[in-house]
Parts: C-alpha cells; sequence; structure tokens
C-alpha cells in the first residue's frame, strides 16, 4: 500500500520498478498494514488483518495469539519502507499502557534499517548527551523550546549510512531528516505526537496537527533508543545477522546465496526482501518474493525451502518469545551479555528521574 507523505518522494524505481500514478509522492509503503492483501494460498484475496482474525493460532501462532489486543489491529507487526525528501516531524510514540487509555491501541516502538542514504543523510534517536545525561527539563522549559523550534537542535542528530540499524523505543523523541531510506519494523499502530513541524501544511494544504500536551506525557528524557551494533553469525547457506531485538520483535537480515530450510518455530514471521528475489515453497504452496516485496509464513507452516535466485538479501523479522529466541541462541553462539546490550532491548524505555 502506497501511502502519501508531505516529505515524500515522487521517484522510488530504485525499490519498486513500476507503482500506481497516485499517490504522487511516496512517503511510506506499507507491507503488512490492515488493508495488505494476500496474494496466493487458501487466504488469497483477503486482508492480512482479516485472515489473522479469523484464524489467530493458525496465522499467528498460540503465544501471540493468546496475548492479542482487544482493540486495533490484531496482527501484530507494521512493516513499512519510508523514503524521504524533507524532514520529518519531531515526534515521540507512547507507550502500551498509554495508548491503550488515551487512544485504545497499542503503543508504538519501532526500529529501523537503513537502505539508502543521499550525501549528508541525518537522524536523531533522543536527546544529545549532554542533556540526556542532565536533568530532565520541566514541561514549561520543554514547551518553550517546542514553541521556538529550539527542540530540534536539542536532538542527538548523527549521520547514517546504508546498512545501520536504529531501535527507537516508545517515548523516545526523533526524526528522521531528507534523503533517507529505510525500512521499519514497529508494533502495529499508527499513533505519532508531533513536537514540532517546520510550520508545515499537509497534503491537504492544511497545516498538520500537533499533539504538544500527549507528546509531553510520554515523552521519557533517557532511553536506550539508538543505534544498535547487530551481532552476525556465518552458515553453509550465507550470512546472518541479528540487528535488534526487543519484547515486540525481533529482525534479522539474511544473505542467502543457496537454498535454505527453514524451520518456523509456531509464531508468524514476515520476510522481507531488500535485494533479489527468492521463491519459498512450504504447505502445498509456492510464493515468489522479489525486491520491495514480502511474504508472510503463517505459524501453522512447520518449515519452508527458500530458493533465492543469485545472492539474495532479506529481512527476517517476528513476535519473540525473548529468552528462548533471543538471549537463549544468541550466548550458545558465544556472544557475551556485554555484546547483547548493544542489540537486544528485553526492558520497556529507562526512566530518569529529574526537576520539574
Amino acid at each position: 500500500m502506497f501511502v502519501e507523505r508531505v516529505w515524500g518522494r515522487e521517484d522510488i524505481s530504485f525499490l519498486y520498478a513500476s507503482r500506481p500514478p497516485q499517490p504522487r509522492r511516496v512517503g511510506e509503503v506499507w507491507l503488512t498494514g490492515e488493508r495488505n492483501r494476500i496474494a496466493n494460498g487458501p487466504w488469497a484475496g483477503v486482508t492480512l488483518e482479516e485472515a489473522a482474525a479469523r484464524n489467530p493460532l493458525a496465522v499467528l501462532g498460540a503465544s501471540i495469539a493468546r496475548t492479542r489486543p482487544t482493540d486495533g489491529p490484531v496482527f501484530p507487526l507494521l512493516v513499512k519502507f519510508l523514503f524521504t525528501t524533507e524532514k520529518l516531524s519531531v515526534q515521540v510514540h507512547p507507550t502500551d499502557a498509554y495508548a491503550r487509555e488515551r487512544e485504545g491501541s497499542r503503543g508504538k516502538t519501532e526500529m529501523w534499517h537503513i537502505l539508502r542514504v543521499d550525501p549528508g543523510g541525518r537522524l536523531a534517536v533522543g536527546f544529545r548527551e549532554d542533556l540526556a545525561q542532565g536533568p530532565r527539563w520541566g514541561q514549561s522549559d520543554l514547551r518553550k523550546a517546542v514553541e521556538s523550534g529550539e527542540i530540534e537542535t536539542m536532538l542527538g542528530w548523527t549521520d547514517v549510512r546504508p546498512g545501520d540499524t536504529f531501535f527507537v523505543p516508545a517515548g523516545t523523541v526523533h526524526t528522521i531528516g531528507p534523503g533517507v531510506v529505510l525500512c521499519e519494523v514497529q508494533q502495529n499502530s499508527d499513533i505519532t505526537y508531533r513536537f514540532y513541524d517546520y510550520k508545515r501544511p499537509g497534503v491537504d494544504g492544511k497545516l498538520r496537527p500537533l499533539h504538544i500536551a500527549q507528546a509531553l506525557d510520554v515523552l521519557k528524557w533517557r532511553t536506550p533508543g539508538g543505534r544498535t551494533e547487530p551481532l552476525e553469525v556465518a552458515s553453509e547457506s550465507g550470512e546472518r545477522t541479528c540487528l535488534a531485538a526487543c519484547s515486540y520483535f525481533t529482525t534479522e537480515k539474511f544473505s542467502l546465496s543457496g537454498p535454505v530450510q527453514h524451520e518456523v518455530q509456531g509464531r508468524v514471521e514476515v520476510w522481507i526482501a531488500l535485494e533479489g528475489e527468492a521463491r519459498f515453497e512450504g504447505g502445498g504452496e509456492t510464493a515468489g518474493c522479489r525486491r520491495g516485496e514480502a511474504v508472510v509464513l503463517p505459524a501453522a507452516l512447520e518449515s519452508v525451502a527458500i530458493h533465492p535466485v543469485a545472492r539474495t538479501v532479506f529481512l527476517r523479522t517476528f513476535p519473540p518469545e525473548p529468552e528462548a529466541d533471543i538471549r537463549a541462541p544468541w550466548l550458545a553462539q558465544g556472544f557475551s551479555e556485554k555484546q547483547l546490550s548493544r542489540m537486544c532491548f528485553p526492558q520497556g524505555p529507562v526512566t530518569a528521574k529529574g526537576r520539574g
């Protein structure tokens, strides 16, 4: 699903050779949204959300089906591509508790994997180090910084390059600069509270609304967000790298040079093609997946054979069991707790007490 954003771009041909003429300025491409339709198999033609709602055990798996929210989308993860030609708003997303109470929805913790960057491309996750390590500013001081635009200079801006990964837990102030293309994996929620938006009109010509009171409510002065340090292991079929992991999702990068027999562990998985293409065979079905597309492997599928065409790069993301799926296997590979701490974020955002 192609989504127009005021900061989006017209030319996305490097990822999609063809696309609908509208929207003109694409900011996001949603791969697992409520309106995305399944292309093959017994649920062909229905939306991913409908399939998950009607068949939660078969699609999601028992552990996810038991804990799915009563409000909001049933499918747990939203996967997108983002394309920027302007800065995004300075923004923050709510935690589960706040979103459930105020919005009837999940919160929004997310991660970004950088695919392409124009010269000078930057983004910001959290406040500058000198501010984050100091006492929290009071709400009145923060509101003044928002109203003056000073908040943009308070952020921890960093240059980015293709292959970087960033973790953005709920409550973390953040933004993305122009000239960046990335893949985003997040909780399936579209709730964004804008602090500051450059007095910019939206695609409808009207000023986009700000949500300063809500943003101040959910803002955490210091969080574990920022650039991750992925862990990599080699295998006969290629390389596997864990980019980021938390209680909501684990996202790994696979560089495949030959066929792979992959075991599905009783939980839904999403495979996103970044380079090349591959054929997935399992459960009597065959699905092709090329750059810019995604394949959803339902929990009921025991295993799948993946046949890449030449070298193929995929992201694999799924809702994990943190101990069984993250810590235990990577510790067994010989990585230390310290190394895991730079890639694995099992707890919620850290809060810091301060003035006001």
